[in-house]
């Protein structure tokens, strides 16, 4: 889209762009997952909302999504806005400067960097500072992170245009909170434990799952092995169930693994 001659790395089979951004595609890209519910899940702005802010120069970059308070009557005055959408985006964005850190991480885009390890690192290095300050040694320390990953994470915490990004986020009020290091209970059934989620759960989604596991002092895990101690079967669980019988993993049905929750 930006017209720079594309590179593939001699061990990636991926092609990119490495105009970054200057790259229009990839600065849409970015801000559309920054806000995406996974990451800072701000309400009402979506995909087209965004390409519309970035095609309008009201933003630039996803810290720039701070500081549109200042732009209130040129976003009533956008198409299908109007001043009550207006007044809502803005509260959703004001209450999202105080989201959990690891959403930042997550949402920022750091190769190898996905919603889980964001949470373990965090969890792992409580401040974010210490987190953006830490070696190549000290990020491998962290649970499933290995040279890749901490490489990728001192590559992107040093280049000086993201370390600016950083700081624009801050003039724009985003907290970066200490992480939440609340213990599990030591009677948690899941504590030490891997489970694995598969099917459909009617009370709770993936991702909910995945969460009271981690908060129960579990690892939640996306695959089945003989290192797997629980299956949560909902409906059409499929192959896993499967393999996990095979196994003699232990499985759940959802009313057991909410039980055990203590839900």
């Amino acid at each position: 889209e930006c017209g720079t001659e594309v590179v593939r790395a001699e061990d990636e089979v991926a092609v990119r762009c490495p105009n970054g951004a200057g790259c229009p595609a990839q600065v849409r890209t970015l801000v559309q997952h920054f806000v995406s519910r996974g990451a800072m899940d701000i309400e009402g702005l979506g995909e087209k909302l965004v390409a519309q802010l970035l095609d309008e120069g009201m933003i630039a970059s996803l810290a720039d999504i701070f500081f549109l308070g200042g732009q209130r009557e040129a976003l009533i005055a956008m198409d299908r806005m109007g001043s009550t959408s207006a007044d809502n985006l803005l509260a959703a964005i004001e209450e999202r400067r105080d989201a959990p850190s690891h959403r930042v991480l997550f949402g920022l885009g750091i190769r190898h960097v996905g919603e889980t390890s964001a949470r373990r690192l965090l969890k792992h290095f409580v401040r974010w500072d210490t987190f953006a300050e830490a070696s190549q040694e000290d990020l491998e320390e962290c649970e499933d992170v290995g040279p890749i990953v901490a490489r990728a994470i001192r590559d992107w915490f040093g280049r000086e245009s993201n370390v600016a990004l950083i700081e624009r986020l801050r003039e724009g009020g985003v907290v970066f909170p200490d992480a939440d290091i609340t213990e599990a209970p030591a009677d948690s059934p899941f504590a030490g434990k891997t489970v694995v989620v598969t099917g459909t759960l009617e009370q709770l989604g993936r991702k909910e799952a995945k969460e009271a596991i981690e908060a129960a002092g579990g690892k939640a895990s996306g695959s089945v092995s003989a290192k797997t101690d629980f299956l949560v079967a909902g409906e059409k669980a499929g192959s896993k169930l499967s393999k996990a019988q095979n196994l003699g993993v232990v499985v759940l049905d959802e009313a057991t693994f909410l039980s055990m929750l203590g839900r």
